[in-house]
Order: C-alpha cells, then sequence, then structure tokens
C-alpha cells in the first residue's frame, strides 16, 4: 500500500500543469501600446530638436530667384533667373513658372522686377505658392492668451515660404506702396486734389472782381 500511494502521488506529480504566469508580457505585440506626446520633434529642415507644443516650420520646395513677367490676382508668372536651393522639377515649363499667392499679394510685386522666391507645393493646387507678407505673432507668440502659452518658448525660423526683395530684404507692402506702383499715382491722390481747390480759389476771385467791376460801372 506504501508503494502504491508513493507511485500515486509521483503521477500526480507529471500529470499536473505548472501555474500560467500573468506577468509575461506577449512578444506577439497585441497588446495597446501607447504614444508618449511629450517626446520632442525634429524639424526636418534645419535638424532642431523642437520642444514639445512647437510646430516644425514650413519647408520650402524650391528657392529661386525670378523676374515678374506678369500677374493677376491669384498668380504671378516668373522667368527664372537662378535656382538658389531645392528642384523646381516639372513646375518649371520653357524658363518660366507660375506662383501662386494668397490675398491678391501679387498687386505688391512689380512686373519687370527680380524676386527672391520661397515657393512651397501647394496641398490644393498644382502650382507652387509663396507669399509677401511674414506672418505677425499675436500678444507675444501666442495666439490665445492662456491656451497657446507654454512654459518652454519655441525657437523663432526664418520664414522658408515666401517672397523677398533679391538682397533679401521685406518687400513693402504697405498702402503707399500700392500708390507708388502707378504712374503718378501720388500725385493723382494728394498733388491734384489740392491744384484742382486752388483752381476754384482762383476763378471765385476773379469772378469777384469782375461783378465788382460791372458793378462801379
Amino acid at each position: 500500500m506504501i508503494c502504491f500511494g508513493a507511485s500515486a502521488v509521483s503521477a500526480d506529480l507529471f500529470v499536473a500543469t505548472p501555474p500560467v504566469d500573468d506577468t509575461i508580457p506577449d512578444e506577439q505585440g497585441g497588446g495597446e501600446s501607447v504614444i508618449d506626446d511629450s517626446l520632442p520633434l525634429i524639424d526636418p529642415a534645419t535638424q532642431t530638436t523642437l520642444p514639445a507644443g512647437c510646430v516644425a516650420p514650413r519647408a520650402a520646395t524650391a528657392t529661386f530667384l525670378g523676374e515678374l513677367i506678369s500677374a493677376d490676382d491669384l498668380l504671378a508668372t516668373f522667368r527664372v533667373v537662378q535656382v538658389r536651393g531645392g528642384s523646381l522639377g516639372a513646375y518649371v515649363n520653357s524658363g518660366l513658372i507660375s506662383v501662386r499667392y494668397a490675398d491678391r499679394e501679387t498687386r505688391f510685386l512689380q512686373q519687370g522686377e527680380t524676386y527672391l522666391v520661397g515657393a512651397g507645393a501647394s496641398e490644393l493646387f498644382t502650382t507652387l505658392e509663396s507669399k509677401v507678407r511674414a506672418k505677425k505673432e499675436l500678444f507675444g507668440g501666442d495666439a490665445v492668451v492662456g491656451i497657446d502659452e507654454s512654459d518652454v518658448p519655441c525657437p523663432r525660423f526664418e520664414e522658408a515660404v515666401i517672397t523677398l526683395k533679391p538682397n533679401g530684404d521685406f518687400i513693402d507692402s504697405g498702402v503707399l506702396s500700392l500708390l507708388s506702383k502707378k504712374r503718378f499715382g501720388l500725385i493723382q491722390v494728394f498733388v491734384l486734389p489740392l491744384f484742382f481747390v486752388l483752381v476754384f480759389l482762383i476763378g471765385l476771385v476773379i469772378f469777384k472782381r469782375l461783378v465788382q467791376s460791372a458793378l462801379r460801372n
């Protein structure tokens, strides 16, 4: 009986299944993964590490010197003088390239002038696009106070998708710049009204003297 009990106990030891350890990770990767949003981003253009919450600036597809041939409210056509960076690829045709501008900013460009154009690929159109006016930061860099504020300041980069003068200066986009584009624009706005007022006053004086002279006679 003793031997039979020993063999039964031995059989039970071999048949029993060891407990499963639930703490062993699944090597197949079936569990849900967690992405750490606090990790810094890297700007691909400048290879600069950006703090969490900062947005990488838009990179230019190509930067080139171009002479403005023609323009309407949306498109400006340039003759490519020199490619400074990137590649124009299929955007250029027979040395000419069309660049789209929003908000009728083509009115700040002068036909026949040469510009340094930084252009980026459009997400909606088949042309490159650029701008004349640089983006102005509100409230010292925060669009809405108390919402977009961050303890870590975001680095500032020069805008790549923008049209400048050949020396890198910003294009004058003020009201007076539109007047100076037109021939005698300043004269028509300021000088001509004064001229007509002066002529009217002189005519009034002459008419008054003629009336007085007629009454005396």
